[in-house]
């Protein structure tokens, strides 16, 4: 094989692919992953780009993450465990075919072995080209496994390096079938967060998509294909037995090397990262140029990167105002493909973009770009009006976490652009009369999206007793202010919005249980104005938040 890519990367001092013709590359695990990356990023995404290379889009790396619609059947797929230890083929816990590292000087009858095993899984129209690479030579050392790769992509099941007995990365197995507890995992992750109960089916039947979608996507997918539901709960067993691992995922649907390892890993949950071709269509002109200059673009023409995201795992708390947010974007990074050297600092994603323009070319019907509405239809223009609304909708959706983030400035800006120049224009009254089922979800996710963000205003002043401009506030202010919102909103949300009503519920008794509060201004009899108006609206908070916890139980 002669490397197009990464021809100057280095791992530690050596040159990659002088490491990977190594007859003992050795190394750490953390080295092992580095090369691993480089060899799978040009092997699954450089090599198969062409002109015609179906680029991940932005939105598409950003979460949360859309199913996958169009299976890419022409392009490389494979899925990967490295294991920084020698196997016990018996005690594993998965399945797989197992071959025998051959040695050095290499025992002709284990490479006999080996390649009987792997021409026994490889599929019949590629066993020519097997032989053509192996010759008579056994599969396992590290200089094979890269000529075997494109082949290893070809085949449905997995492959397994580990370390042989002299500590060296070997390809250990394949055909390698990685455990899916799905319907465990479900339920455990469920009963632990509190949305399962033993003999509440009904409970089950109403929580049990939102669990599902929350745990995969911690994991960094959506509810896809078995090779990523597998790949995923793989890592996330590996990490509970304190293995040290890396597994990768390719899927013919995401075209996105997803990286799942224990490397870096925080708490129950593995480390993840995806690296994806995209195009550079959210940097500016600077940034553009930025990359340009340093030769990293893939293709110059299209624009086309090499971009590594790195992601950061939230906790499951149900008094989480933003609840069903599993993931959210760490870094980004763009990989030189001759170097492997990263430029950081670019937002390749368009997370920083202003989404008041975005909002403004969508009402407008000028907005390029793609996305999922519902799960079911992936609209394209904005030009229809009915898409437009689609859209408009699906949008909202998927960018609610970072709305709900926004200062008060910045989201009214938002709304204005939604209600004056759209949905309530009176130019567009007619179009919203000819889908009123559209307009009404439109409405609908707006006021949802209205309501994350006014929780979440509240429960970062809670926090930090202090707004978006650092203005500190005192607790007779905060009191007021949560006494104030219960009382005008609780009935309208008790009716409209109870999971919204909740979440307010959830922020009022939290600061109700301040320990400070509790200690200065409860220990004795309150003996000066404030104390007195701390005091009694503290007590007025308490009552309505009595109040209208009942009412939610009686409903």
């Amino acid at each position: 094989m002669s490397p197009r890519w990464f021809t100057d990367a280095k791992v530690g001092d050596l040159c990659l692919w002088d490491l990977l013709e190594r007859k003992k590359p050795g190394g750490t695990l953390a080295q092992v992953a580095q090369a691993m990356d480089y060899l799978h990023v040009h092997q699954g995404l450089l090599d198969p780009y062409s002109a015609q290379y179906p680029l991940v889009e932005p939105r598409e790396l950003i979460p949360p993450f859309d199913a996958p619609f169009i299976e890419y059947r022409d392009l490389p797929a494979f899925s990967m465990v490295t294991l920084d230890r020698e196997l016990s083929y018996q005690d594993e816990g998965f399945q797989y075919d197992q071959l025998f590292a051959e040695g050095d000087p290499p025992d002709r009858s284990l490479a006999a072995a080996n390649r009987a095993i792997l021409r026994q899984r490889m599929p019949r129209n590629l066993r020519p080209e097997m032989e053509k690479v192996l010759g008579h030579e056994g599969p396992t050392p590290v200089r094979q496994y890269v000529q075997l790769l494109p082949l290893l992509m070809s085949m449905d099941r997995g492959h397994v390096l580990a370390r042989d007995q002299e500590g060296q990365i070997h390809l250990a197995g394949v055909f390698a079938s990685f455990p899916s507890d799905l319907d465990g995992e479900i339920k455990r992750f469920g009963r632990r967060v509190g949305k399962f109960a033993p003999g509440d089916n009904q409970a089950y039947a109403v929580n049990r998509q939102f669990v599902y979608n929350f745990l995969m996507e911690q994991t960094g997918f959506p509810i896809c294909g078995e090779r990523h539901t597998s790949a995923a709960l793989f890592a996330r067993r590996l990490l509970r037995h304190r293995q040290s691992f890396i597994v990768k995922v390719l899927g013919h649907s995401d075209r996105a090397i997803t990286t799942l390892t224990s490397l870096g890993a925080r708490g129950r949950l593995p480390r993840v990262e995806k690296a994806a071709l995209v195009q550079t269509t959210a940097c500016n002109k600077a940034g553009r140029s930025q990359i340009a200059q340093g030769g990293y673009f893939v293709d110059p023409q299209r624009e086309v990167v090499l971009l590594r995201v790195h992601y950061t795992q939230h906790a499951y708390h149900p008094a989480n105002v933003l609840e069903d947010r599993a993931l959210s974007v760490a870094s980004q990074e763009i990989i030189h493909p001759l170097s492997g050297q990263v430029l950081r600092g670019l937002d390749v994603l368009g997370l920083s973009l202003d989404r008041v323009l975005v909002l403004q070319d969508i009402v407008r019907g000028e907005h390029q770009g793609s996305i999922v509405y519902n799960g079911l239809e992936r609209l394209t223009s904005t030009a229809d009006p009915q898409m437009r609304l689609k859209f408009l909708s699906a949008w909202l959706n998927k960018h609610r976490h970072i709305l709900a983030d926004y200062s008060a400035e910045q989201f009214d800006r938002c709304l204005k652009v939604i209600y004056s120049s759209y949905l309530d224009d009176p130019e567009r009254r007619a179009d919203m009369k000819r889908y009123p089922e559209l307009y009404e979800e439109a409405r609908q996710t707006v006021r949802d999206v209205k309501w994350a963000h006014r929780l979440r205003l509240l429960e970062k002043l809670v926090r930090n007793r202090a707004d978006a401009f650092g203005r500190q506030f005192k607790h007779v202010q905060i009191l007021i202010i949560l006494t104030h919102v219960l009382s005008q909103e609780a009935e309208d949300l008790a009716q409209k919005h109870p999971q919204q009503l909740e979440k307010l519920l959830t922020i009022c008794a939290g600061y109700l249980k301040n320990s400070y509060l509790r200690r200065r201004y409860f220990s004795l009899e309150p003996q000066t104005t404030v104390e007195r108006e701390v005091v009694g609206h503290h007590r007025l908070l308490t009552s309505l938040v009595t109040r209208y916890r009942q009412q939610l139980a009686r409903r």
